[in-house]
């Protein structure tokens, strides 16, 4: 099974990005994610053996916050560059509360044996995907109409490890489990 733990969005965030997918779509190469399926990584995962997904589970458990967890989400951009994208996302601010959260699940699968991150943690919301050498102009001309690039943001209670499902037409996911946060941190 492929794994992977995030943050989901609210309401308002959805409900924002659903109305920049409507305005983009036509005009745009992105194969777009639905906005219900849209998240905020921690931590990828990857395939893991469904027999030890109790493991995985036993150590998110451990990750403890008692802090409040808020990220904005503003500003478009491509990933690996403008030149060549293939990964359309929205920023999400790294905030320390973020860096942190991110910081514990990682260090509670590192003993499992998944990877650590070694490069910096770069938190952004998918929005969709595309083919290398698509023409933008139309949709960079579109984005620049945008009244606002502020997307919201969300204030999550709980951290969800999600399993991805790949097929022809997108990813699938589906909740595991979800790990609420202490009492008094976070609220949507």
């Amino acid at each position: 099974m492929r794994l992977f733990a995030a943050l989901e969005l609210n309401s308002k965030v959805i409900t924002n990005l659903t109305e920049l997918v409507r305005r983009l779509s036509p005009i745009s190469p992105v194969m777009w994610i639905h906005p219900q399926n849209m998240h905020v990584t921690l931590k990828y995962i990857g395939e893991w053996d469904e027999h030890r997904l109790d493991d995985i589970i036993q150590a998110l458990q451990e990750v403890k916050i008692k802090f409040t967890v808020n990220v904005p989400l503003a500003g478009l951009g491509y990933f690996p560059s403008i030149r060549n994208p293939r990964v359309f996302w929205v920023g999400a601010e790294n905030t320390p509360p973020l860096r942190q959260l991110a910081s514990a699940v990682d260090a509670a699968l590192s003993p499992l044996g998944v990877t650590p991150e070694v490069r910096p943690y770069a938190p952004h919301l998918t929005l969709g995907r595309m083919k290398a050498g698509q023409d933008l102009t139309e949709m960079h001309e579109a984005i620049e109409e945008l009244p606002s690039r502020d997307f919201g943001a969300i204030t999550p209670d709980r951290f969800v490890l999600f399993e991805s499902t790949l097929t022809p037409e997108g990813a699938i996911y589906r909740k595991v489990q979800e790990f609420p946060f202490l009492t008094g941190a976070g609220g949507d």
